[in-house]
Parts: C-alpha cells; sequence; structure tokens
C-alpha cells in the first residue's frame, strides 16, 4: 500500500518503508499534533498507537510509506470504537496485532444474570439510579404487604361479599395482586420524562445539544467540567491571522477553510484590502508553491450546501485558504513545475522545494519581478530562527531587493515574538531564485541532505 500526503489510510497498516511519514490520529487520540511514524520496531513499546502502524482512518500529513495491512473493517481500530459507540460489546471486535506482527484475541463475555431486581449498571445517571432504588423498595413493600395482606385474609376467613360461596385463598389471592398493581406508581415515568424534555429546551436555549435525554440530569448535577479544548471547545481548525512580510505587518479576516477575508495593514485596519501589496502577494504565493495540502470544494446534494475541505497536513491549511483569499489561483502555482522536494524533517526544521520559472517574469500576477537569468525558485518554509539564519537580501514594501541587514533581522524576530506571545503559530518563508541547479543533476550519488545543503548555501 502507498501513502502519500491528502492520502487517508484505508486499513491499519504495519509500515515496512516511511521516509518522514507524518499522520493526524485525531480520530484515535483527539490529539491535534501530527504524530511521526517510522518503519522501525521499537523495544518494550506501549504507546496506544505504536511508532511502526498506522491506523484507518487517519488522513496522512507528511511524507510518503508502504505497509503491510493487518486488519480491516470492524476489526481496525477505528472499528473497535465503532463497535463500543454502537453498544455490541457481545462480538470479537477487538481482535489486534502488535507492532511485532503477532495477532492477540480478546473476546468479551456478556455475563448472564438472573435476578429478580434490577442491577446497578456503571453508566446509570444519578437520577436512574435513584429510580431504580426506588423502584426495588417499593417492589419490596408491595411484595411484603400483599404477603401480610394474603396471610391475614386466610387467618381470619374473610370472604366475598357478593359471593360467600367462594373459596377465601382465592378472594384473598385477587385482593393482594389487586393491591400490588395499585400500589405501583405509573405516572413516575412520565413526569421524569417531561422535566428531562423541558430541560433539555432549556438547553437547547443555551446553544447546548443534548444526544441523550438522559444526560440533562447529569449535567445539572456538574459542578466542575474537565474538557480537552480541541474538538470540545473548538474547531481543530487553523486559520492564518496575521501576516509579515516586507516589514509591513497584516491582519487576515475570515475563519474555518472558506476562502474569504481581507488582508489589512496592522496600523490601518480601516483601511482598503492590501493582499495585492507585492511582498505579501510573493509571500503567499511562494509558501503555497512549498505545499502538498490543497483546498476542495464539495456540494452536499441534498442541501446545495457548499464546504470546503483541505487534503493534506493540517499546518499547511491555513497557508493554501490564505493564498486563496489572496487571489492566488491554481494556475500560477500549476506554471511552475516542481522539479525537487526536500520534505519537513526535526532536524532541519523546514522544508524545501525547487520549482521550475522559466516562464515566469514575476512572482505571479501581482508579485515583485525575478532576476532576468532565473529559471529555478528554490523556496523554503519551516521555524522562522532557523529560516532567518540563512536569509541574506531581503525585499522591501515596494518589492525592491537589498541586505538584510542585523536591524531588519532584528525586526523580523520582534514581529516573530510578538505574534508568539498572541499564542499564535509562526512560519517563516523564503526563496532563492538562481539561474541552475548548485549541484549537479546528473549524479546520482547526490543525497536529499547534499542537494538541501547545496542550495540553503546560498544567502
Amino acid at each position: 500500500e502507498l501513502l502519500g500526503p491528502g492520502d487517508v489510510v484505508p486499513a491499519d497498516l504495519r509500515l515496512v518503508t516511511a521516509e518522514d511519514l507524518k499522520v493526524s490520529e485525531m480520530a484515535l487520540t483527539g490529539e491535534p499534533e501530527d504524530v511521526s511514524k517510522t518503519w522501525k520496531i521499537k523495544a518494550n513499546s506501549e504507546k496506544l498507537t505504536p511508532d511502526n502502524r498506522v491506523f484507518s482512518s487517519c488522513p496522512v500529513t507528511n511524507g510518503r510509506a508502504t505497509g503491510i495491512v493487518v486488519a480491516v473493517g470492524m476489526n481496525t481500530r477505528i472499528g473497535g470504537i465503532a463497535s463500543l459507540m454502537t453498544g455490541d460489546h457481545g462480538q470479537d471486535h477487538s481482535k489486534d496485532i502488535d507492532q511485532h506482527g503477532r495477532h492477540h484475541h480478546v473476546t468479551a463475555r456478556r455475563h448472564q444474570c438472573c435476578k429478580c431486581f434490577h442491577i446497578p449498571h456503571s453508566k446509570e445517571t444519578p437520577l436512574q439510579a435513584a429510580l431504580n432504588k426506588f423502584s426495588n423498595r417499593i417492589s419490596i413493600i408491595s411484595i411484603v404487604v400483599c404477603v401480610i395482606m394474603f396471610t391475614a385474609g386466610i387467618i381470619l376467613k374473610r370472604h366475598d361479599p357478593e359471593d360467600s360461596a367462594e373459596p377465601t385463598a382465592l378472594y384473598m389471592l385477587m385482593v393482594a395482586v389487586t393491591l400490588a398493581v395499585a400500589s405501583i406508581p405509573e405516572g413516575i415515568p412520565l413526569c421524569v420524562t417531561i422535566a428531562l424534555s423541558v430541560g433539555c429546551k432549556d438547553m437547547v436555549k443555551q446553544m447546548v445539544l443534548v444526544r441523550k435525554i438522559s444526560a440533562v440530569e447529569t449535567l445539572g448535577c456538574a459542578s466542575v467540567i474537565c474538557s480537552d479544548k480541541t474538538g470540545t471547545l473548538t474547531e481543530g481548525k487553523m486559520n492564518m491571522v496575521k501576516a509579515y512580510s516586507g516589514g509591513v505587518c497584516y491582519n487576515v479576516s475570515g475563519g474555518g477553510f472558506v476562502p474569504e477575508g481581507r488582508f489589512t495593514r496592522s496600523t490601518d485596519p480601516s483601511a482598503e484590502e492590501c493582499s495585492k501589496d507585492k511582498t505579501l502577494f510573493s509571500t503567499l504565493l511562494a509558501a503555497l508553491m512549498c505545499c502538498n495540502t490543497t483546498l476542495i470544494e464539495t456540494k452536499d446534494p441534498d442541501t446545495g450546501n457548499r464546504t470546503w475541505t483541505p487534503k493534506g497536513n493540517s499546518s499547511e491549511a491555513p497557508i493554501v485558504v490564505a493564498a486563496r483569499k489572496a487571489g492566488v489561483t491554481e494556475q500560477e502555482v500549476s506554471s511552475c513545475a516542481r522539479v525537487l522536494e526536500v520534505p519537513f524533517s526535526s532536524a532541519r526544521k523546514m522544508m524545501l522545494t525547487v520549482s521550475d520559472v522559466s516562464t515566469c517574469g514575476t512572482l505571479g500576477a501581482w508579485g515583485i519581478g525575478l532576476p532576468k537569468d532565473t529559471k529555478y525558485l528554490a523556496v523554503v518554509k519551516g521555524a522562522p530562527n532557523y529560516i532567518v539564519d540563512y536569509c541574506g537580501q531581503c525585499y522591501d514594501e515596494h518589492g525592491t531587493v537589498g541586505e538584510f541587514t542585523k536591524q531588519l533581522k532584528d525586526n523580523t524576530m520582534n514581529a516573530v515574538d510578538e505574534f508568539s506571545d498572541e499564542a499564535l503559530r509562526v512560519l517563516a518563508v523564503a526563496i532563492y531564485p538562481c539561474a541552475e541547479m548548485p549541484f549537479d543533476e546528473s549524479d546520482d550519488d547526490l543525497t536529499v541532505d547534499d542537494k538541501f545543503k547545496a542550495i540553503t548555501a546560498n544567502k
């Protein structure tokens, strides 16, 4: 099975090869951060998701890999979660395979219990437990009273006033059964359901959706709620809200993955749209050239609603959406064929791509001008403190190139610090136009690291 960026893992796989592979396991663990994977087997690994395995329904965000299918359908990890949600605990969907490929079977057995009264369950709400306890008490009291009434009637030889010939035992049995039926409070379930329905209605007014009506009472008893933020209090979507290019700071409006919003200067937010500023437009286009993520629009055939979904790395999705907001077209990106890619790694802290821009005089319709002899354009994207050290020149807001002095570097890092202080995740983008590759393209012995070092050695 060949996996690449944007693919969704079709089954549980044990990796055979992996090259800078990262997978989003949010569906399994709830964590938004991408998880690095390797084909190597790690001894004594007790992780919930082993490093040499990828699981069904998890999207690949970076790198490439091949693997062997070890579980499909309801036998996968996601299938086990589906079984738990549907309450299908009795079936053997828990077969699993560890990182070494060994099979393990865990069969859930239903426990049969034959008792007259309700057996408490761990998932009961306090109200359900109280009602069940009350019902058990009523049942016991009713049985005891009926037995006493029946015994007393037999001893006193009570007869039916309308039919004295009827046996005493039959008459007292009818009295005891009638008393038992009358003692059962049949209206309690109806009253409880009405009360919970009113509470559910009030919760909806407070923008709270309740799947099970019994949860209304439990939520009302809660005084402290501990919740994981991502996916519960937030949507788990990153958006570009600020940008810094050519010494100018910009605000970006809009939310979600819908490519609708405006770029305005932070010094004058009420000013006109600034997405066509040369350096800003060029930065967004260059960043998009260094991404493997795409933005797909889908339409619901029933409602007609349109939704936008990114396919690929969650960290690149804000860049793709922001580029669309600025008016960067697919043609501008596709016209620059990619000839080299160096995937992101934790050691380099950046990703590099080289594209053929021999037919482009500028970096996009509104971007900066490229040198006349430019044939290739190298773009790096990653950690700001690493990328800034590689840069020797920079563009100002008018698209004029000049020396990247220490003062300008300090200004750039100050902007990065300001963004970080606002709890924003910061990525830097840099370009290097070149007339030819700074290495021998025909040399098959060159590794990816050798090519990366050759390109980044030129400031």
